[in-house]
């Protein structure tokens, strides 16, 4: 029992490099098989759950390995009381597990080492807690006191053996302290992770720090400058089950906020609906989160006043606002000294109209992690030109955003729709060329500028005109209403009714 505090459940946040088995142990212990739903097999958001461990229940925290998860892990490493530091027994000590060192380091929760993967063949365990202790986690065995636990998550070895070291853990060393809750307030959780979902709206992932936490009690937090006051509408557990209650040290989602709330802030249960007794604590508290990068932040970072520095302009939608903080972050990590990207705008949730709009307007393109596209946004998207490209994974996003910064030194071009026509027959040469027969209905057809063949909202294929016919006579355009043939200098897939989009290119 803490001092000043009722007893509460421990926390404990699992850390370490991207695939050395964090996910695969959790699935071990409450036999979920988390790890098949995660795309591309690793942990793309923090998620909280709370099991029972030889009767007595334990909060476990799972942080992403990727090295753009980072403030994740911070944020997890920060809320827990004790952390298992996973490393796998074939891979050692790599770059996500030294900066977890540094977060236990600077953290008060007590540190377990949990070397995975020990049923390879040649691992060097002994290797490993050296290194561990070159590095400051000085492990039992090599004169300090933190505790190891060797497993695998593959076939559950040692996975008994860890879970009786956390119960004796959190029983000797007992639990973080927490500061006494003011008047007027019966509760606080800290924020984890917010998302939002197509049907159930904006969730919010918390651990309660102290009190207690119900359906129906007003909650109120900050957004910005402003202080927002709600009703809980339900609590749920990452598989959309009820929980009827959180009780202090306990994990859930928050369902029906109106606003997303940052990851790392607080969240303060009060008593009544009146924000009084939340402005003196949200003016003189400071949320207990990583120092956070937003858009202007990063805008900041890259203006320069030389005409000369290339530079990109992007739209980002995700999924969460954990995930989008990942992304804005790994963004700093992938500019060359020649290049600036501008974030002109950043949200959670699907690209709608209004992102496309808005990237035609300043040039943008459009990133999306984990979410889809509104079909009518896809169409527009294509008519304006806006480049939208969607994600499932984070990496795939950084590998491609970088092969874009690399084609900023080529001259810029840009296409112009100038006309487009109607398909309305098809006709092969005896040389084995497509002659696409058209009306125009729009503009100008003409020679030597590139098309796209349209057929409802998708391209089918694209090309440049290498011949422009009326009947037998070569013409060099078709104006509006006139019938034409075309042939184009690749095969695309056309049929009757397709349209044909004609731009030139301006540089």
């Amino acid at each position: 029992m803490e001092k000043g505090s009722i007893a509460r459940v421990p926390v404990v946040a699992i850390l370490g490099h991207v695939d050395h088995g964090k996910t695969t142990i959790l699935d071990f212990i409450r036999s979920a098989h988390v790890q098949e739903r995660e795309v591309g097999g690793i942990t793309q958001k923090i998620s909280a759950f709370t099991i029972d461990i030889a009767g007595k229940p334990i909060t476990f925290i799972d942080t992403p390995g990727h090295e753009a998860f980072d403030l994740m892990r911070l944020r997890g490493g920060s809320v827990a009381d004790i952390v298992l530091l996973i490393v796998a027994a074939d891979d050692g000590l790599q770059p996500q597990t030294l900066e977890s060192i540094e977060i236990i380091k600077s953290s008060s929760a007590q540190p377990i080492v949990v070397i995975n993967k020990i049923d390879l063949p040649d691992v060097d365990i002994e290797k490993i807690k050296r290194d561990l202790s070159s590095r400051g986690i000085q492990v039992e065995g090599m004169g300090g006191k933190i505790p190891v636990a060797l497993v695998s998550g593959k076939t559950g070895k040692g996975i008994p053996e860890l879970l009786e070291m956390i119960v004796l853990v959190s029983d000797v060393e007992g639990l973080q302290f927490r500061e006494e809750m003011r008047e007027g307030v019966i509760g606080k959780a800290i924020a984890l992770e917010t998302v939002k979902d197509k049907s159930k709206g904006i969730i919010t992932t918390v651990i309660l720090q102290q009190g207690e936490l119900n359906p129906g009690d007003w909650i109120g937090f900050k957004i910005g400058t402003d202080i927002v006051v709600e009703k809980v509408k339900g609590i749920i557990t990452e598989e959309g089950s009820a929980i009827p209650q959180l009780t202090a040290g306990t994990g859930g989602r928050i369902l029906g906020l109106s606003a997303p709330v940052n990851p790392g802030d607080a969240i303060y249960v009060i008593k009544d609906k009146s924000p009084k007794v939340l402005e003196e604590i949200l003016k003189i508290e400071v949320p207990e989160t990583a120092e956070g990068i937003d858009a202007q932040d990063i805008s900041n970072l890259f203006a320069q006043s030389e005409s000369t520095v290339k530079s990109l302009n992007v739209i980002i939608k995700t999924s969460s606002e954990g995930s989008l903080e990942a992304i804005k972050k790994s963004l700093l990590k992938v500019l060359e000294d020649e290049a600036k990207i501008e974030i002109v705008d950043s949200g959670i949730g699907d690209i709608t109209l209004s992102d496309v709009e808005k990237a035609s307007v300043t040039r943008s393109i459009i990133l999306g992690f984990e979410v889809s596209v509104d079909s009518n946004a896809s169409r527009i998207a294509r008519e304006k030109r806006v480049l939208v490209r969607t994600y499932d994974i984070i990496y795939k996003l950084v590998d491609e955003l970088k092969d874009a910064l690399s084609l900023l030194g080529t001259p810029q071009e840009t296409e112009e729709e100038i006309g487009n026509a109607e398909v309305r027959a098809i006709f092969t040469l005896s040389d084995g060329s497509q002659v696409i027969g058209c009306r125009v209905k729009e503009g100008l057809v003409k020679k030597g500028c590139k098309v796209y063949i349209v057929r409802g909202d998708d391209i089918q294929g694209e090309g440049r005109i290498q011949s422009l016919r009326d009947k037998k006579e070569t013409i060099t355009q078709a104006k509006k209403e006139q019938e034409c043939g075309v042939i184009l200098d690749s095969k695309v897939d056309v049929a009757v009714g397709d349209s044909l989009y004609c731009y030139k290119i301006i540089k």
